[in-house]
Formats: C-alpha cells, structure tokens, sequence
C-alpha cells in the first residue's frame, strides 16, 4: 500500500500489536486506532482497551478512538453507577457527560451516535467543566 495511501485505521489493537506493526516495518502509520474504552472498561490489553494503548497510541502518534465511551457494548453500568451518578451532581451534569468528559480528558475521541437531537446536544455539552484529578483517579478506579 506504500504510494497509494498516506494513513490507515486499526481496530482493537493493543500496545504489543501496535508496536509489532511497526517491527514488521510498517511503511504506512496508522492514523487511528479505534477501541471500545469507557469508565468501567479501560483494564483489558488484549483489544486495546487500556491505559497503556493509550499511552502507546499517543507516543505513536496515533489517535484512540473510543467507541462505545456509555459502556454500551460492554455492558458496563455507567450510566447507573453511583459514583459517576455524584461526580456528575458535583458538577450540574448527567452521568452520560461525565463517562464522555472522562473519555476526552484522557485526550481520546469519543464516537458516539444518536438520532435524538437532546443525547447529540448533550454529549457536545462536555467542554464547560473539567474533572479533578481526585474525580478522575475516582472514575479510572471504576471496574
């Protein structure tokens, strides 16, 4: 593919699996690794839903991508659980943009798709707080 594309996209790869592309003499960088990562569901290496593949991707050069940042496809309880539920009282906000804003701290993109305008609305009303470290050491602790 070396002359036809300037990037690609990976999926679910971990820190071991981006660093063995690169040693089989990769001619051509991922541009995005896109990996289901939330609160609750960021301790399993093997599809690169960790703290170190994000690690990994960062010093790479490479953006994470998370899908699923609800816990949706995990079947995480984010949205439910009783500590996102007080960090987001903390700060006039749903447990929905306190898992995105944790998401997005941690500077990954956070994918998500809705047809209804009020979750769009809502997962763009993230930008106006931040988490403490404390709240983010809290959230991270989850799962």
């Amino acid at each position: 593919i070396a002359g036809k594309a300037r990037a690609i996209g990976i999926s679910n790869f971990n820190s071991s699996a981006i660093d063995a592309l690169y040693a089989a003499g990769l001619r051509v960088p991922p541009a995005v690794n896109q990996c289901g990562f939330s609160i609750g569901n960021h301790n399993n290496s093997t599809l690169g839903r960790d703290l170190e593949t994000v690690a990994k991707c960062k010093e790479k050069g490479i953006t994470y991508s998370a899908y699923s940042p609800l816990g949706g496809l995990s079947r995480t309880p984010v949205l439910s659980n009783p500590t996102v539920i007080a960090v987001g009282k903390q700060h006039n906000k749903s447990s929905a943009q306190v898992a995105m804003r944790w998401v997005v701290q941690q500077g990954v993109v956070a994918v998500t798709a809705s047809t209804n305008p009020s979750h769009l609305a809502s997962d763009l009303d993230i930008f106006d707080f931040a988490l403490s470290q404390s709240e983010m050491e809290v959230l991270t602790a989850i799962g």
